[in-house]
């Protein structure tokens, strides 16, 4: 089965098309019951197999789902996140959209009002983001930048236990950043990159002249971080290489850049 803008019909009332690389938009003329299940997860399935990840399933034209068919697409939803993708629902009549919501439907789709809004949506949830920034050496700085950074994750639908994550891991290399610049340092830099598989931030701060002594002891203090029961700081270290995958460390004698990479698990 080749997906096409001519639509191959899979059964009848369903109809699969592609307009687009990575993805497809599923029709359905039909209800959606248990004999609509076997058909539906093989459209689907067909689709992430030639690397249509992004599915808009259009239910314009659907007047009755039943509640086995709800666990279907949750579970093909579930399916394409893991190969970086998702599935939207679209168009569904008000009383669709109020039996669904019934069925707890609404805290896990969107309930988009046409393909289009919905191909937008991925559009901008399937885009690689990177930003970067030189910015005071403030306390203030710090929480924008938190911010920001949580705000555009929260947009992209990543998961809050992720989003927390990254707030914390954001918080601790900036603060360490206004913390241990050299006195007569006025700004640091950070970026941020972001895609459905990882999310690196980039952190570096500046000093005048590092001593090697001083870089060693920096350098031994990420490598094996430990944490000062009487001490009110250096507790960061410790916390973000537990909550992040790999946290890699560049130290010259007037800079010292932290790499830390969090891989996204769905």
């Amino acid at each position: 089965m080749a997906l096409s803008n001519s639509a191959d019909f899979l059964l009848e009332g369903l109809t699969v098309s592609s307009s687009e690389p990575g993805l497809a938009v599923i029709n359905v003329a039909t209800a959606l019951d248990i004999p609509a299940i076997v058909p539906f997860r093989a459209a689907v399935d067909r689709c992430a197999e030639i690397g249509k990840v992004f599915v808009v399933v259009n239910l314009e034209s659907v007047n009755f789902i039943d509640s086995p068919f709800v666990g279907t697409l949750m579970g093909c939803r579930k399916m394409l996140q893991q190969r970086g993708g998702d599935l939207a629902i679209c168009a569904a009549t008000q009383f669709l959209q109020d039996r669904l919501s019934i069925m707890g439907l609404d805290r896990i789709f969107h309930f988009y009002t046409s393909p289009q809004t919905a191909i937008s949506d991925f559009h901008f949830l399937g885009s690689k983001e990177h930003f970067s920034f030189a910015l005071p050496l403030q306390r203030n700085c710090v929480t924008l930048l938190r911010r920001m950074v949580c705000s555009i994750l929260t947009k992209k639908n990543f998961k809050p236990k992720l989003i927390m994550h990254v707030e914390t891991i954001v918080d601790e290399l900036a603060n360490n950043a206004v913390d241990y610049s050299s006195p007569d340092s006025t700004d640091f830099t950070a970026s941020v990159s972001i895609s459905r598989k990882k999310i690196v931030l980039v952190v570096k701060n500046f000093h005048s002249k590092l001593e090697k002594s001083a870089m060693d002891a920096l350098f031994n203090k990420y490598q094996n971080p430990k944490i000062d029961a009487e001490s009110t700081r250096g507790r960061g270290i410790p916390l973000i290489k537990m909550l992040s995958n790999s946290v890699n460390l560049d130290i010259s004698k007037t800079e010292v850049i932290v790499q830390v990479t969090k891989i996204v698990e769905v």
